[in-house]
């Protein structure tokens, strides 16, 4: 449940801050340097949390190859 969540907001973080980016890149207002700001850091929440839910993706698929070949050399 928890890789699940986040995967949800790792995603919706990424986009999220990509958007602020996006629109703070091509407006030229006052409110320019705080979209940018806030876009940067969505992203990298977004990065950490997709980095984190990939790594433990990656753990649990090797751990589950190993327990799949050694449940079938024990008889």
């Amino acid at each position: 449940m928890r890789d699940a969540l986040g995967l949800f907001f790792g995603l919706s973080f990424l986009i999220a801050g990509a958007v602020l980016l996006y629109n703070g890149m091509s407006n030229a207002d006052a409110s320019q340097s705080a979209a940018i700001i806030g876009g940067a850091t969505l992203v990298s929440l977004g990065s950490v949390l997709m980095g984190t839910f990939l790594r433990n993706w990656s753990k649990w698929r090797k751990e589950y190859r190993e327990y799949r070949e050694n449940q079938f050399t024990d008889f």
